[in-house]
């Protein structure tokens, strides 16, 4: 009862507008202050915090962060939906094929769902009103493919879900590329039959297609060596962060597309969004740590397993408690909150760690292009100044791909398990 209490509490503050981190520490202060007298659950609160920042795998967060905010700076993003349009841009619904392609590259290198999306939105939604498509469905279709940021890997939500259940960071991100490709892949169909737009009238040469491939090349290579390196295991998910800002600068400073400016900016956004991720990571396992002493996820799975809940039934159940979280919290709270309780009733009844882990991932997903909270939507409605009432509506068939998916990957889990298979 105290853990629900203390629960309840969190969920309290937060509507009451304190930031998420800081309803995490107060909300785990709370509990671990009622567990007992002694100081004992109160110095175990504060060296779990010590411990979380300490952790070498979170290095990976912030150069990631960087890599891709780097990229955005130096305008390398118009190099990339540039390509995407050339390639696909032909077919029925082409400049929206296009903007998934782009969302799709670029996730491959930041491991961000907003970055991405506002990324590429800047430069796809004018280029997307532009050749005919309403301004919310254009919000919606690129809010959609910035959800690929964290599911195509590197990915950040994969990074904080390996240290909060010891798996191996390498695996989790090969895990998330078969899915996120099929993702990717029902956004595409579904923008080429139901945009109601024709090709790209812009006519396309190969001379210029060859043309801006060449321009693009240096930028595309990027997201090969991530996967190929994380894939071959010739290098870490932390080493291939480090070397992808490496490369990124060097790319930039090659194209003088970057400048003292640029560095200047890009160093301090990906500063301020990291120390806000890292608060939420350190407080998040503070409440972590007061939910394992109080025995919240036995409990769960205890009363999961008493109630007589067939497979069917718990993911089903499952799904239904990440829609209701995603109206509540963001991405980063939301696996905090719900990983270290619904891992153990995951296993509980048969679910592959990898399998569960692209689930949350896709739950996450959900919950970016969902209102009230999906920040991907008030991105979009702050870049193409469109309500976001009017996007809410036109996300729902990419809402219902996704919860789709996550069927699928529950009931299917070769889907995430096949490819982490192949790996040395």
């Amino acid at each position: 009862m105290l853990a629900l209490a203390v629960l309840l509490f969190f969920f309290v503050l937060i509507l009451a507008g304190m930031p998420i981190f800081g309803a995490m520490g107060i909300a785990a202060l709370a509990g671990v202050m009622l567990l007992g007298e002694s100081d004992t659950p109160l110095l175990n609160l504060a060296l779990t915090v010590y411990q979380t920042l300490g952790n070498f795998l979170l290095i990976a967060v912030p150069l990631y962060i960087y890599a891709g905010t780097l990229m955005e700076v130096a305008g390398l993003n118009e190099k990339l939906f540039k390509f995407a349009r050339v390639w696909v841009g032909r077919v029925p619904g082409g400049l929206g094929v296009a903007t998934v392609v782009a969302c799709a590259i670029f996730a491959a290198i930041c491991g961000s769902s907003v970055a991405t999306a506002v990324t590429i939105g800047l430069v796809a939604f004018p280029a997307l009103v532009k050749g005919g498509y309403k301004p919310p469905f254009s919000g919606a279709l690129i809010a959609a493919g910035g959800t690929l940021g964290i599911l195509i890997p590197p990915s950040i939500a994969m990074i904080i879900f390996g240290v909060l259940t010891e798996q191996s960071i390498a695996q989790l991100f090969v895990a998330g590329a078969l899915p996120g490709v099929l993702l990717a892949a029902l956004m595409a169909i579904y923008t080429m039959f139901f945009s109601k737009v024709a090709a790209d009238p812009e006519p396309i040469t190969w001379k210029e297609r060859i043309a801006v491939t060449r321009e693009a090349i240096w930028v595309l290579l990027l997201p090969v060596g991530v996967l190929a390196s994380i894939y071959s295991g010739l290098a870490t998910a932390t080493e291939v962060a480090a070397l992808a800002v490496v490369y990124v600068i060097a790319v930039g400073l090659g194209t003088r597309t970057l400048t003292r400016t640029h560095f200047v900016d890009a160093t301090l956004r990906a500063t301020r969004t990291s120390v806000m991720i890292f608060m939420m990571i350190a407080f998040g396992q503070a409440l972590t740590e007061f939910f394992t002493l109080t025995g919240l996820p036995q409990l769960v799975v205890d009363l999961v397993a008493q109630a007589g809940l067939g497979f069917v039934a718990v993911v089903t159940l499952m799904v239904l408690i990440y829609i209701l979280l995603g109206t509540f919290l963001e991405a980063t709270s939301m696996l905090l909150v719900s990983v270290p309780i619904m891992f153990p009733l995951a296993k509980s009844i048969g679910m592959h760690p990898l399998a569960f882990a692209v689930f949350v991932v896709l739950a996450v997903e959900v919950a970016q292009i969902h209102p009230p909270f999906g920040i991907n939507l008030y991105a979009l409605s702050g870049i193409g100044k469109v309500h976001i009432g009017r996007m809410s509506i036109s996300v729902i068939p990419y809402v219902i791909m996704m919860i789709g998916m996550m069927f699928a990957v529950a009931f299917f889990p070769g889907i995430a398990t096949w490819l982490p298979g192949t790996m040395r």
